[in-house]
């Protein structure tokens, strides 16, 4: 999305007769989105947190993950958004994790909507699975997402949170984790 992005942002700037240099210089200084591929940690394993929260999202940013470190694994931790969008995309998200060696899923952040009976972040990974995706965990209560990752981190790992909710904080609880000595991701 930031390339695609820039590049129109060029081609606006150079079509309005922008110096290409002024152009250059605020490409530059772009820090980025806030929760858009945001580097959390990098010591050992890398923490990535996206606001992903759609099929398309989640797999352009699983795609960049991959393209970026093609041998390294990825950990996507996903928080379904909605009942509604779950229940309308549970079958385009189950197929939207190929590039993650590993899928958590969490439970469905609500927002502003009422529970849908039989509407769960299940659906998600029942269908990843469906699919053939084989490394799949759901994780009923978001409040053991740490406690999974814990279980399961590697060195040289990409944990990926993502979600439009409030799956940041438990990205943001395994790297205090990490940073503060108490854990560090078990070798193979």
């Amino acid at each position: 999305h930031n390339v695609k992005n820039a590049l129109a942002s060029i081609a606006t700037g150079l079509e309005l007769d922008i110096d290409f240099k002024l152009i250059k210089k605020g490409l530059e200084r772009y820090e980025g989105v806030f929760r858009r591929f945001q580097l959390k940690y990098e010591n050992g394993c890398m923490v990535i947190d996206d606001y992903a929260h759609h099929p398309t999202e989640v797999q352009a940013t699983l795609q960049a993950a991959r393209k970026g470190w093609p041998d390294r694994r990825i950990v996507a931790v996903f928080q379904p958004h909605l009942y509604s969008r779950t229940q309308d995309l549970y079958k385009e998200f189950g197929l939207s994790f190929f590039d993650a060696e590993m899928l958590i899923v969490t439970d469905v952040y609500p927002s502003r909507e009422k529970p849908i009976e039989g509407v769960t972040g299940k659906l998600i990974t029942d269908t990843a699975e469906q699919y053939g995706h084989n490394n799949v965990i759901y994780v009923e209560d978001k409040v053991e997402v740490t406690k999974t990752l814990k279980e399961i981190a590697e060195p040289g790992d990409i944990i990926i949170t993502m979600g439009a909710g409030d799956i940041y904080r438990f990205g943001e609880e395994f790297v205090e984790a990490l940073e503060s000595g108490k854990f560090k991701p078990k070798t193979k």
